[in-house]
């Protein structure tokens, strides 16, 4: 077990023996009905992120983690992206995107089979569970998981040409 304190980006103090704290989201489509799940789980370094999804589309499909935990019939609840800076750019291959402006939600993207099942496993350090010097999933107004129709390239602005939300989960 990892023990330390340090401080969030508030002033206050966040400890880092909540490694292996956990949260859940179940997953949902359009329509309300659970199409999967999620877990995420801290670790010392960041946030591992397990999911299986079916009912998609086959192929790439957009994976973010959207700033509201909030998921309403078009899914527009979830806001944008989870970041910490108002001037974020999306994009894992963004030639834009810096320490200091980079889009905490971005996830590379997930691929589902030929019979609409994905299963995959991330690893993000831009995000933590409960709080510290990244953004939280669990803070005041709490996080989604937002799978979107088409894939992410990465680049453009501001959800890389993904396209509709496909499925939400509330992550608690």
């Amino acid at each position: 077990m990892v023990a330390a304190c340090g401080n969030d980006d508030s002033g206050g103090t966040y400890e880092a023996d909540r490694v292996g704290g956990m949260a859940m989201a179940d997953l949902i489509n359009p329509d309300g009905a659970t199409v999967g799940a999620a877990s995420f789980h801290q670790g010392p370094t960041g946030v591992l992120v397990t999911l299986s999804v079916e009912g998609l589309i086959p192929g790439a499909h957009g994976i973010h983690l959207h700033a509201v935990g909030a998921c309403s019939p078009d899914f527009t609840a979830a806001g944008g992206h989870l970041t910490a800076t108002d001037n974020a750019v999306h994009g894992l291959k963004n030639p834009e995107r810096t320490v200091d402006n980079h889009d905490n939600g971005d996830l590379p993207n997930l691929y589902a089979a030929a019979d609409g099942i994905a299963q995959a496993e991330y690893f993000t350090s831009l995000v933590t569970i409960f709080g510290g010097s990244m953004p939280a999933l669990l803070d005041a107004d709490g996080a989604t998981l937002v799978i979107h129709e088409n894939p992410d390239d990465h680049v453009t602005q501001p959800i890389g040409g993904a396209g509709g939300r496909v499925a939400c989960g509330i992550i608690r």
